[in-house]
């Protein structure tokens, strides 16, 4: 991966300017095509510029060459929940969980793709998402705790 490239659009993409941000992913990931970091990145600035198929495809591939990274697959199972394919949400993420069970932020979305249907096996994953560092994650575990206790 070309780090240079690669870091510029990123600080771009972190700024908000995915138009910018862009052209530098698609040249970092033409360098270097197997770095699921890039793929991921370029995901992302397509997500911003509205164009969700494509950017659905690129983090179902960059997931693929590394399932459990739990940054594309974090987005790749927001897009699913965000379709109603909570099944395949679940998939990618017990992926991550396999190599990092304690992830809060995965225990999140997984309690959120397991809600409608496991709402047991979903307030476990809530219990662990509720020690997430970010105040602004233990309220959502909070709020989709009381959620699933009505």
């Amino acid at each position: 991966m070309d780090e240079d490239l690669y870091r510029e659009g990123m600080a771009l993409l972190e700024a908000g300017d995915a138009e910018q941000a862009y052209p530098l992913l698609e040249a970092a990931w033409r360098r270097a095509p197997e770095a699921f970091e890039t793929i991921h990145g370029l995901a992302r600035a397509l997500e911003l510029k509205g164009e969700r198929t494509r950017a659905r495809e690129l983090l179902e591939l960059a997931h693929a060459r590394a399932p459990s990274e739990p940054g594309p697959a974090h987005d790749l199972a927001m897009t699913y929940l965000e379709r109603g394919e909570d099944a395949r949400a679940e998939r990618v993420l017990r992926a991550v969980l396999d190599v990092h069970p304690d992830d809060p932020t995965t225990h999140l979305y997984l309690a959120m793709a397991l809600s409608k249907t496991e709402p047991t096996r979903a307030r476990e994953s809530l219990a662990k998402a509720r020690l997430h560092p970010d105040p602004e994650r233990r309220e959502q575990a909070a709020e989709l705790d009381r959620i699933l206790t009505r």
